[in-house]
Order: C-alpha cells, then structure tokens, then sequence
C-alpha cells in the first residue's frame, strides 16, 4: 500500500467517525420532548391540604408542611415545589388553612 492510499484511507475512516458523531448528537438531542414551539416539555402537578393552628402563621406552616408531603410522597422534590396560595379563615380560637403547592420539572427556566 502507498503513502497516498493509506492517507486517503485515513481520511475515509475519520470522515465515517465524525459522521458518526454528528448522527449521535442528532439523535441525543432529539430525544428531549418538545412542545409545538420547540420548547421541552415541563411536567406540573398542584397538591392541597388543609391545617389548622392557634396563629395564622402555625396554620399555614401546617398546611404548608402537609401539601409538600403529598407532593413528596408522590415522587416530587421539594426544590421543585413552591406554596402558590393560601386560604386562612378564623375557625374555634383559631385558624383553618387550605395551603396549595405547585410542583414543577423540566421545561426551560422563565
């Protein structure tokens, strides 16, 4: 074999090597759900519970604290979790709280 076969067959595997990778990359991106604007998919889920407390901030730390147990029971971290709204009425000497919790994953952050 010649010097400029063994080059041109150099050439050829490398070309087969880096059109390989350009095929891996393609496939590896293309893998990530997207939405109709090309935006990856974000997953949400809401959780509520109600608490009850002798202050209102006792109650909504309960109520608060019950919501995220639910959410974490069902698979969510609590980094991914935020309290989204509350509901305090005056109840028997206290308070009675409706806590709600959205969770979300994925997506691009905004």
């Amino acid at each position: 074999m010649n010097r400029s076969s063994s080059f041109r067959l150099r050439a050829a595997a490398v070309a087969v090597a880096a059109s390989a990778c350009l095929l891996g990359g393609t496939a590896v991106a293309g893998a990530a759900p997207v939405g109709p604007a090309g935006v990856a998919a974000t997953e949400s889920a809401s959780y509520t519970a109600n608490g009850y407390g002798y202050t209102q901030s006792a109650a909504v730390a309960n109520a608060s604290d019950a919501a995220f147990a639910k959410a974490e029971r069902a698979g969510w971290l609590r980094s991914q979790c935020y309290v989204r709204a509350t509901d305090v009425r005056p109840s028997g000497g206290g308070y009675a709280v409706v806590a709600e919790v959205l969770c979300r994953r994925g997506g691009t952050p905004g």
